[in-house]
């Protein structure tokens, strides 16, 4: 568990409150302190000597004077202390060791993870692949718009086709500005934990590093999370247009309305993504943790 990790996607909150309840509580500052004893000797030598004549010491052949020797150690304490904070990146580095320790977080088996695990994971990225089909259609009425001859006065049919494209573009870019909207963003991560498992990460855009996704999309990236939907049948999807009234309309409504939608793109030259607006099982819906390399 000893790998240093990058974040690019990081859920502070959710990190907080986690080590918050394994921990019993949470501190953002350490304190070290640190003593260094060091000691000194000192020696002292005291001399004495008798009164006696240096003749009759040298008769007598004794040593008339005496040596005291004096030891003292005097020992000094060095306190240091420091504080060392900690960075959300360095705490969630202590909680992914905490959920692997306490054994959270599955091993990939066979099976599909339930709902309410936790599960790590490897994989390439992608955007939304609707709200990438409707950017593209913005971009391309953008195009579109300023390579357009400008109508001439007196010619009311060429002001009427640019005030219709005018108007179908404008819509198109206020869908996709609503399905942007609530402060999440869906990434798809294909054939992850088994063969044919796609994955829906639904991501709060107020924790991006970078909102526009550049440092993420399409690179391979561990996705750490809670599993909060986990369908095993081709039968059941996970909608992509579930915060939008579109996610009311029936399916071959909805696919004859999108698909006239891929027309607009053809012939353009533009590589405008197919619209898919529902990922099927076998896949999990997970809220993630950290997205890291």
């Amino acid at each position: 568990m000893g790998e240093l990790l990058v974040p690019v996607y990081l859920n502070q909150k959710i990190v907080f409150d986690l080590l918050a309840m394994l921990q019993g509580g949470i501190s953002t500052v350490t304190t070290v302190t640190q003593t260094t004893s060091e000691t000194r000797a000192e020696q002292q030598k005291i001399s004495a000597g008798f009164g006696v004549s240096e003749v009759l010491s040298t008769l007598l052949k004794v040593n008339l004077s005496g040596d005291l020797q004096n030891s003292n150690a005097h020992e000094a304490d060095t306190f240091a202390s420091e504080e060392r904070i900690h960075t959300p990146a360095s705490l969630f580095f202590q909680l992914r060791n905490l959920l692997f320790d306490k054994n959270y977080i599955v091993s990939v088996t066979d099976n599909l993870p339930a709902a309410r695990e936790f599960i790590e994971f490897e994989g390439s990225l992608r955007r939304n692949p609707i709200v990438e089909t409707f950017d593209s259609l913005v971009a391309l009425g953008e195009i579109v718009l300023d390579f357009e001859e400008k109508p001439q006065l007196g010619k009311a049919r060429n002001r009427n086709l640019r005030s219709d494209n005018q108007r179908t573009f404008q819509q198109i870019a206020g869908f996709s500005k609503r399905l942007k909207e609530g402060g999440t963003i869906d990434l798809i991560a294909e054939d992850v934990v088994i063969e044919g498992c796609s994955a829906v990460i639904t991501l709060e855009a107020g924790f991006l590093n970078d909102p526009s996704m550049s440092d993420l999309v399409d690179g391979q990236f561990k996705v750490i999370g809670k599993v909060i939907r986990s369908i095993d049948h081709e039968s059941e999807s996970i909608n992509l247009l579930r915060k939008t009234a579109l996610s009311t309309i029936s399916t071959p409504v909805l696919a004859d309305m999108l698909g006239k939608l891929d027309l607009m793109g053809g012939g353009t030259g533009l590589n405008i993504p197919k619209p898919e607006w529902e990922v099927r099982g076998p896949a999990i819906h997970v809220l993630p943790i950290a997205i890291y390399a």
